[in-house]
């Protein structure tokens, strides 16, 4: 994954590590649509992996991290970047932008009509959390543990370097 977001979008690119399980990453303009492309884009990829046990809350947390991130993270004309994971332990949503300034989770008030994006990922992920970046930004992201929620674990095969068709 490049350490820098550029002002070029791309289509969803298919990379493995050494190691690791699937993962795939687009790139999405700062727009008001974002949240929702994104969360076509998760909800497509774990559907065509068949990670569809807790699509519904993989989605909503995309949702969450990914309108933080428009309306907080990411400066005017930059891009913010979304990465879906399959791992051995773990379903995991990155969001990566350019924005210098943590989120941090507050309690709004009663009548307010925003502020409650990382209650909501904090009570729908099994984990969460901020990690800093190589370059500008930082990354949040949410997590579900396959062993909470009876998805099975990864096959031998499909961890380590790419092989076949298995994004």
């Amino acid at each position: 994954m490049a350490s820098r977001l550029t002002n070029q979008a791309t289509d969803t690119t298919p990379d493995l590590l050494p190691g690791t399980g699937r993962h795939r990453t687009m790139l999405f303009p700062r727009r008001r649509t974002t949240p929702r492309t994104a969360r076509d884009f998760v909800a497509a990829t774990l559907t065509e992996w068949g990670e569809t046990s807790r699509l519904d809350d993989m989605r909503l947390c995309t949702s969450e991290l990914v309108t933080n991130a428009v309306l907080h993270g990411a400066p005017v004309g930059r891009l913010v970047l979304v990465r879906v994971e399959s791992l051995d332990a773990e379903l995991r949503i990155e969001v990566h932008d350019s924005g210098e300034k943590r989120p941090t989770k507050r309690v709004p008030e009663e009548s307010a009509v925003d502020g409650r994006g990382l209650l909501i990922v904090a009570a729908t992920a099994d984990s969460w959390g901020v990690k800093e970046r190589t370059g500008p930004g930082k990354c949040v992201w949410a997590a579900v543990d396959r062993a909470k929620n009876g998805a099975a674990p990864l096959p031998p095969h499909t961890t380590g370097p790419h092989q076949g068709g298995t994004t």
